[in-house]
């Protein structure tokens, strides 16, 4: 897929509460139809299920994308211009559930090495200043003192060298502008709920080209089915994407995970009738055939579709040497451990003659809350 020319991004707005819950109970709306679910091949899982996140792996490296590992480095790709914004209702698309599930602190660094936080600052006197409540409660006896130390020598080892320290000032500023002024609204990170606002808004970003697939299958569903085609994940941060591993089945712990490129979304299909699903499938469907994106029915109500910047695929080469990294996150997805699913899915994927599965059904997500 060629770079798309650039088009003027829609102004994010607060959304007036009426035409939000109008869309949402659209959405939710209960239906049904007759027939059943057909999942396509392009849908289901590969023979060596290693591939899918390989060949999304491999693309990342051949395109060389920036991975943000925390909120620091997103808002640094928002200002380079790298990542386009989603606003909470587009004219067919709604953003439902998007990062509602972040609970981290927009104001610290994620150290990727570590998986631990660095609490941020904005200078030296203010790190001091906390350096000596810690000292102090480093004094206390059990849980209270010991957890005091562990996070001052943490807190050292980045403030103690004054390279490393000027960086984390700078993303302290860096973060705390945008939320200042982020393209006309304003974020106070010292509420909780005006902080989670933020980090929602961050996450609601996503590349260019990634963006015009997305619109053309919004519009494609809208258009059928009168409807907003509800988008569940964007561009996800390394430190969110660790944490989400932790709660989710679907959620990858590979190093180069697809939504930290801003290439993936996730579209909801908790309340899709079959024939809804049907048309969302065969849709994206056609795009995978035609080597623009790569997709799965995931179990988690989602369907997973990650854009290919150049509208094909990777290197076959550059494909088979992540297969191990795969293999490494996802033990179970190594061929001889999927031979039962080989055996119960002979369908071929037309482009690659490669065996995928169908996805079963997990229990729904939570409802979306409000946007910005």
């Amino acid at each position: 897929m060629a770079t798309p020319a650039p088009t003027p991004e829609p102004k994010a707005t607060a959304v007036p509460p009426e035409t939000w819950a109008a869309a949402l109970e659209k959405v939710e709306e209960v239906r049904g139809s007759a027939g059943k679910i057909d999942v396509p091949p392009e849908l289901q899982h590969y023979e060596d299920r290693r591939r899918f996140l390989a060949l999304q792996m491999a693309d990342s490296k051949e395109e060389n994308f920036d991975l943000p590992h925390d909120a620091g480095e997103l808002v640094e790709m928002v200002q380079r211009g790298e990542l386009v914004e989603m606003p909470a209702l587009g004219e067919d698309y709604i953003l439902y559930d998007v990062g509602t599930a972040s609970r981290e602190d927009p104001l610290a660094h994620y150290d990727a090495a570590t998986n631990k936080d660095v609490k941020l600052f904005p200078d030296f006197e203010a790190y001091s200043a906390y350096d000596a409540q810690l000292a102090e409660d480093e004094k206390r006896p059990g849980k209270t003192g010991a957890k005091a130390r562990a996070e001052r020598e943490l807190l050292a080892s980045f403030y103690s060298d004054p390279d490393r320290r000027e960086l984390l000032f700078k993303e302290y500023k860096a973060i705390t502008d945008m939320a200042y002024d982020f393209r006309g609204l304003s974020y106070d990170l010292n509420d909780p709920a005006d902080r989670t606002r933020f980090q929602v808004r961050l996450l609601s970003f996503i590349r260019p080209e990634a963006r015009v697939t997305l619109l053309k299958l919004a519009h494609d569903y809208h258009e059928q089915f009168g409807r907003r085609l509800p988008i569940t994940s964007l561009v996800r941060t390394q430190r969110y994407q660790r944490r989400m591993v932790r709660n989710s089945p679907n959620a990858t712990g590979v190093e180069m995970a697809p939504h930290t490129t801003g290439m993936a979304f996730d579209i909801s299909y908790k309340f899709m009738a079959s024939d809804e699903q049907n048309f969302v499938m065969q849709d994206v469907a056609k795009l995978e055939d035609e080597g623009k994106v790569e997709s799965l029915r995931e179990r988690n109500n989602s369907f997973h579709v990650y854009t290919y910047a150049d509208g094909h695929r990777p290197d076959e080469s550059l494909v088979t040497g992540y297969l191990p990294d795969v293999e490494a996150a996802h033990p179970n997805a190594a061929p001889h451990k999927a031979a039962k699913v080989k055996a119960a899915s002979p369908r071929r994927k037309p482009s690659a003659a490669l065996h995928r599965r169908t996805s079963g059904r997990r229990a729904p997500r939570s409802l979306a809350s409000r946007p910005h």
